[in-house]
This record gives structure tokens, sequence and C-alpha cells, in this order.
């Protein structure tokens, strides 16, 4: 999933990096920017970086392309705001991938010690759980208690104390996850089947197996979280 983390990041230094031009020298709203060309070697960008971030600040209002004549900037009141809102949200994106990449590593090693470690009875409560949610997930319920639970569960089944502090930290703060991140409508629908032969692979004390179900089931996150735009 490099690629996209790539474009999001480069995405947002040439926003950054557009923005505290005109701010830098004083622009006002009519004044010229430097060319696609003079950008391009400034920041040492692809001309297709640099057209996708134009486009966005063009979308709202920061500057403004007049095909033949150049890049101007926009309207400013207009704009001040929504690069404050645009970069944020980009930043937010930001935040979340790579929260995921360190969701992703430490899971990895998780999965090998739930497999060892957890009990019988653990693993018939980790059922329950996966019950309950996948039944919510048919009947299209809102599922966001028992995506935690499940989740907690396994955090819990590890048994290393060390290990299950650091994943509470990460835990919290990627908790916007389950608070529909960046006006995502209905998000990570796709992962939700995963649970629950997740499930199953651990029952089965299978780690490559479980390993392999929770990089898919990661997968859909990191893909939700990539294609999101304002």
């Amino acid at each position: 999933m490099a690629k996209p983390i790539k474009r999001v990041s480069l995405q947002s230094e040439i926003i950054r990096y557009i923005q505290s031009y005109i701010e830098e020298h004083d622009l006002k709203e009519g004044d010229r920017l430097p060319s696609q060309g003079q950008f391009i070697e400034m920041m040492q960008v692809s001309r297709t970086a640099l057209r996708e971030a134009v486009k966005t600040l063009e979308a709202e209002g920061i500057v403004e392309v007049l095909n033949g004549k150049g890049i101007y900037v926009g309207n400013r009141s207009r704009g001040s705001n929504a690069i404050e809102s645009l970069i944020g949200f980009t930043r937010e994106r930001e935040a979340l991938i790579e929260a995921l990449e360190a969701r992703r590593a430490m899971e990895t090693e998780l999965i090998v010690m739930v497999v060892r470690n957890a009990t019988d009875q653990e693993m018939a409560e980790l059922g329950e759980i996966t019950e309950v949610l996948m039944k919510k997930v048919r009947v299209g319920e809102p599922d966001t208690e028992e995506d935690k639970q499940f989740h907690e569960k396994i955090y819990q089944m590890c048994h290393n104390s060390v290990y299950y502090a650091v994943l509470k930290v990460l835990d919290e703060y990627t908790d916007k996850l389950w608070q529909f991140p960046l006006d995502i409508e209905d998000p990570f629908k796709a992962s939700m089947p995963y649970h629950e032969t997740l499930y199953e692979a651990l029952k089965e004390r299978d780690i490559k197996k479980a390993q392999k179900i929770n990089h898919k089931l990661l997968d859909c996150v990191y893909e939700d979280i990539a294609i999101a735009h304002r």
C-alpha cells in the first residue's frame, strides 16, 4: 500500500508549499503565481503530482487556472479557511494511514502470541462476540461496539501486558476509525466478513492463515482511507 501513502503525502506537501508561497510573497487575489514549469523546478516534483494539487486548490477557490495564461491567486478570504480545512483533512488521512501501518506490523506478531497463549475459554468468548457482530452486519444494524469488542478481546488474548498496553495506546490514537473518519459514508464494510474468518483461523490455531486474513481485513480499511476525498 506504499503508493497511495506517497501520493497523499506529496499532494499535502505541494498544497502547503503553494499556500506558503502566496503568504510569503503577500500575493493578493488576481496576482499571478509561478508557472507550472517553474513550480516543478522549485519543488522538484512531477507534472502529474503538481497538476493534482493545483486541481484541488482550484476546486477550493484558492487558486484560479486560466488556460494559456497561467495560475492566479483566487479569493483569499475563502482560500484561507479552505486551505486550513483541506490540509487538516489531508493530515488526518495521513495520520490514519500511518497508524494502520503500525497496527499491521504489531498485529502480525500479536496473532502469533494469541494463537500460542489464548485459552479455549477465551476463544469461546471471542466466538460469542463474533457471532453477535456478524448478526448485526448481516441485517445492517450498527456494529461499532461489537467491532471494538472484537479487537479488544484479541488484544487481551495475547497475554502480554506490555504488548497489550502499547496496542491500547495505538487503539486510542486510531479511535477515529470507529467514528466515520474523513466523512466517509458507511466506511469499512468490506472488512467486516474478514472478522468471522479471522476468528475461525484463530480458533484453528493457524498462525499463517490468521495473519493472511488480518492483512486482508486491514487492506480493506487502507483502501477506504486512501481513496477518501472531500
